[in-house]
């Protein structure tokens, strides 16, 4: 999104503020919550839930807590709200999406976990005029979840083929005809001289008598400059297999600096295909056996609303909380394949909840881990486990914000009560 979500509210005037300083006053807010919501994971939910919901009541426990935030960054928002006439909610409503808008960037979790607790819902709220902000924000989420679950499950079969730069290795020396020059000049030249010669030797000796003199060559002046050119050129060379040897050194340390990351993504790209791989032949030997892991059973034994629940369940045993969008499909397709035509009749959601008592003993005991109190807007699959533990199915209305007209297929509610399962999973990540 181009714009900010609070900076559209304020364009398409869902809210509306007197200056300047009150949108500084709602940002001020804004990191607040999202502060918050860093520290509370648990509570993005029903955050969420609360964000969506233009109907949510101003008692509302998420909509008094950030109303309190709001105020202390701008004292004068209750009596702005009342001079414009708006709804106190709407501009709750919008530092919370405008704070998750925050999180979910950057944070693929985060934006999986905002997904999975909106889509279901959301189809079930009135947003009216900000219909089309609130969809632009879930799109972006709804992509970027995909994205992150593609990438995740290695979308691909084969393995990604992964480039190696390591470079090239090179032996660079040289030897300095200057310097050996030098040291030439010193082992040969003459002391007595200016040329920077150090031998105290001639080459030759005069012998013989004054009328008779003859060359003779003088061997302390061959030793003097054998020895100083033996030290000099040794010097040199030395120094020139020594930048060689330094040179190969620095070209295998970047090499093998190179070398190991490029393993390691090769490693991660092999696992990730292989773990791939695994997870599809699970979820295809899952859908060709039509076996319940939680109940020990055939699923054709069991009634559409034992099933749904069921496969919920078994499937998210299976699938990491972040995963591609195909996976809702075949949760679809199985349900279908096993109960047919009652697989996409659609029934009041009031029906789902009466035929809850007739739910496994085994399904009832695992919802119950997923209870939850409080008067907080939450998910259907809390809402759903605080009517098998507590018996009354009229709180699940009140709880959720769904209509009481709603309806469902039992692939709806599966699907929905999967989506439930994963989010629950990413919310308590450590």
């Amino acid at each position: 999104m181009t714009e900010s979500i609070l900076q559209t509210y304020l364009n398409e005037q869902h809210i509306k503020v007197a200056d300047e300083s009150s949108v500084d006053n709602l940002k001020k807010a804004i990191s607040q919550v999202k502060k918050h919501l860093t520290q509370k994971k648990a509570e993005i939910i029903p955050f969420t839930l609360v964000a969506l919901d233009p109907k949510v009541k101003d008692i509302d426990p998420v909509v008094q807590h950030v109303e309190k935030i709001i105020i202390k960054t701008w004292s004068a928002f209750k009596n702005s709200v009342t001079a414009t006439k708006d709804k106190s909610t709407t501009y709750v409503r919008a530092v919370i999406l405008e704070s998750l808008s925050h999180l979910t960037k950057g944070d693929t979790a985060i934006a999986a976990l905002v997904w999975l607790t909106a889509r279901d819902v959301i189809g079930h709220y009135h947003l009216s005029t900000e219909e089309g902000v609130v969809s632009r924000f879930l799109q972006a989420l709804a992509d970027q979840t995909e994205k992150n679950g593609q990438s995740s499950w290695g979308g691909k079969s084969n393995f990604q083929s992964i480039e190696f730069n390591g470079g090239k290795i090179s032996a660079k020396a040289s030897i300095n005809e200057k310097h050996v020059a030098q040291h030439f000049k010193r082992a040969f030249g003459s002391s007595d001289g200016d040329t920077g010669g150090e031998n105290p030797h001639l080459p030759v000796d005069l012998t013989g008598s004054y009328n008779n003199h003859r060359l003779r060559n003088n061997s302390d002046w061959g030793e003097f400059a054998a020895d100083i050119s033996a030290k000099g050129i040794t010097e040199v060379v030395n120094s020139a297999l020594s930048q060689q040897v330094d040179s190969i050194q620095k070209g295998l340390d970047t090499y093998f600096a190179h070398l190991q990351p490029f393993f390691e993504k090769l490693q991660t790209s092999i696992v990730s295909s292989i773990t791939a791989n695994n997870k599809r032949s699970e979820l295809l030997w899952w859908k060709q056996s039509l076996y319940s892991r939680s109940l020990n059973t055939s699923y054709r034994s069991l009634d559409p609303l034992n099933s749904a629940v069921a496969m919920a369940l078994d499937l998210a045993e299976q699938v990491d909380a972040i995963y591609p969008e195909s996976v809702d499909y075949l949760l679809r397709e199985i349900l279908k394949e096993v109960h047919r035509e009652q697989a996409e009749e659609e029934r009041l959601l009031t029906d789902w909840l009466t035929d809850r008592r007739n739910l496994n003993k085994n399904i009832l005991s695992a919802l119950n881990e997923y209870a939850a109190g409080g008067d907080a807007r939450k998910s259907l699959l809390s809402a759903w486990a605080n009517v098998v533990q507590s018996g009354e199915a009229a709180e699940f209305f009140t709880e959720t914000g769904v209509d009481k007209t709603a309806k469902l297929t039992v692939s709806d509610l599966a699907v929905w009560l999967f989506h439930g399962l994963q989010a629950h999973r990413l919310a308590t990540a450590k």
